[in-house]
């Protein structure tokens, strides 16, 4: 039996449509008149916004109301895409994102888009442009069938992101436009539905729910780092997405990321160059994109992590990305329940991942102990709060119940927490890069010698623990900001582990001891009588001697 199609109603006059229209809940304190006029502005404002370009539609107050003032580079980039005209000193930016290689024709359009920027230069921000006046172009509504429609569809590597691309981007430049609002027809936390009958939808780059839709535009946004969330999860949803737009005669993909590694979709399509047909391929560092990216910021990411912050500023790919922890090896270490009570017997270590008391991190604490060869976590503590009182007269009240006296920490934010911790008398250690204490935790957990409290937060930060390795195949840690922040509770756990196994008491082959501040000794034999330690190392008599001995020769010498 075929089914009969549903006959669409046209309305005789303006004032039927309104009469109509009158019922529906949005419209219920409105008069007849204003439900008019709003369908005869609407009317105009559709006609119109077909006839604008993206740039047009991006800065005038009517649409976007966006200005490029403070990053020209992202307008000269909107109009590089479109084919809009390009002044002298626009064609030589544009040959600095094309490496001087990029083919630039006027009135042409580009159909696809790889973008290798630089990290906050503003990529979501042009995802958002470049989706919403996509949207609301009618053209693609003609060439789906009766009933369904066409899809711009933008893939993130987690929801979160996703949700983040379409509420607090899409929709709030929509929202906030005096004419385009009235576009909007339904909106969720993950689609949104215009008026025009195109859905701009967003998903995370593990979802299957996208299969099976007419997709006009496809988006991935940091899709190099698709790889890390799943098996070449990059190449996979591509592959099941792209031959959705075959119905589409001039369908539109963009791939936009950070500089990932030398694997997957993005570098494979990047690699292809600069001068592909009906392509834009650009490359830039965050601060030729976004000038407002603080250099004094810059600088300390360099020294902080060369390798890291060629990568994420100045957009040059890795080596090798990936997990650093394999799904399989997470299921094993979460066993503990709770905090684990102080037991007499064993040494027991402090690490902590310190946050400079602004922004999101949190500061974060581990307290753990070695049995035998497994390493035990006992507590785990993380903090949200800016008041630092608060935080240490926690941190003080648990070394004292775990008799704890000295803390591990990284070598940012040192000197406060040097200073702070003076007042609940524990003193600090430098502890080694997070790429040294993560292979330590790394090991153990292969090993099955790490038990762990089982907490959602910490779970996250070591699912979210990214290992990127450069030329010299030197590693580097580094962690997704995720639901529970930048995984500082890992980067605690991870320092207190090291720190148990007891590297620090092999390299000075005895027990530090701490008597007060500034008095160090160290028993090098516990059954021996202990011997003053002279900090921050004591020369022994043979030392002394061989040492005697070389100025002696080359005093000889001369």
């Amino acid at each position: 039996m075929t089914k009969k199609r549903r006959k669409i109603y046209t309305y005789k006059s303006k004032k039927t449509r309104a009469r109509a229209q009158k019922n529906l809940p949005q419209n219920q304190k409105k008069t007849l008149k204003e439900i008019e006029a709003e369908a005869v502005e609407y009317k105009k404002v559709k006609k119109k916004l077909q006839e604008i370009n993206v740039i047009e539609f991006a800065e005038a107050p009517d649409y976007l109301n966006l200005s490029f003032k403070k990053r020209p580079v992202q307008l000269i980039i909107l109009k590089a895409l479109y084919g809009l005209p390009l002044n002298e000193k626009e064609l030589e930016i544009f040959m600095i994102l094309t490496k001087g290689k990029g083919e630039y024709t006027p009135g042409k359009e580009k159909l696809e888009l790889i973008a290798c920027l630089g990290a906050r230069s503003g990529k979501s921000f042009l995802v958002s442009i470049c989706a919403l006046f996509e949207a609301t172009r009618d053209k693609w509504k003609k060439e789906v069938a009766e009933g369904e429609n066409p899809y711009v569809v933008i893939i993130a590597t987690r929801e979160l992101q996703a949700k983040q691309i379409i509420g607090k981007n899409c929709r709030r430049m929509l929202e906030n436009s005096p004419t385009l609002y009235r576009l909007i027809e339904k909106s969720t936390e993950l689609e949104l539905t215009l008026k025009n009958g195109v859905k701009i939808i967003s998903g995370p780059c593990t979802s299957e729910a996208l299969r099976g839709i007419p997709i006009c535009v496809l988006i991935m946004d940091e899709c190099s780092f698709f790889r890390i969330i799943g098996p070449k999860a990059d190449e996979l949803i591509f592959n099941s997405l792209r031959p959705r737009q075959a119905q589409f005669e001039f369908s539109k993909y963009f791939l936009i990321s950070t500089a990932g590694s030398k694997q997957g979709l993005f570098f494979q399509e990047f690699d292809k160059g600069f001068n592909e047909e009906d392509r834009l391929t650009i490359q830039a560092k965050t601060r030729f994109i976004n000038p407002e990216i603080s250099q004094k910021f810059l600088d300390k990411e360099e020294t902080r992590d060369k390798d890291n912050w060629n990568r994420e500023f100045n957009a040059v790919f890795s080596e090798k990305i990936e997990a650093f922890f394999g799904f399989e090896l997470l299921q094993k270490p979460f066993v503990l329940v709770g905090d684990l009570p102080y037991k007499s017997g064993y040494n027991y270590h402090l690490a902590l991942d310190q946050s400079g008391l602004s922004g999101r991190d949190r500061f974060a604490l581990a307290i753990s102990h070695r049995e035998g060869d497994i390493a035990v976590v006992d507590v785990v503590r993380s903090w949200q709060t800016k008041d630092l009182d608060v935080i240490l007269n926690e941190i003080g009240t648990l070394a004292k119940a775990y008799h704890l006296t000295i803390a591990s920490i990284d070598k940012y934010s040192k000197g406060y927490v040097e200073a702070s911790f003076k007042k609940i008398k524990l003193l600090v250690k430098i502890r080694p890069s997070l790429s040294v204490v993560f292979v330590v935790l790394k090991s153990k957990m292969i090993q099955d010698k790490l038990k762990l409290p089982d907490r959602p937060d910490l779970k996250a930060g070591l699912k979210n623990t990214i290992a990127v390795y450069n030329k010299s195949n030197q590693l580097t840690i580094i962690h997704e900001r995720g639901l529970y922040g930048h995984a500082d509770e890992a980067d605690a756990c991870a320092g207190s582990v090291y720190e148990s196994i007891g590297k620090e008491e092999e390299k000075l082959q005895g027990i530090l001891h701490y008597s007060s501040p500034g008095e160090f000794w160290i028993e090098r034999n516990p059954k021996s009588k202990p011997e003053p330690f002279n900090w921050p190392y004591k020369v022994t008599p043979e030392e002394e001697a061989k040492k005697k001995e070389e100025e002696e020769e080359i005093f000889d010498w001369y």
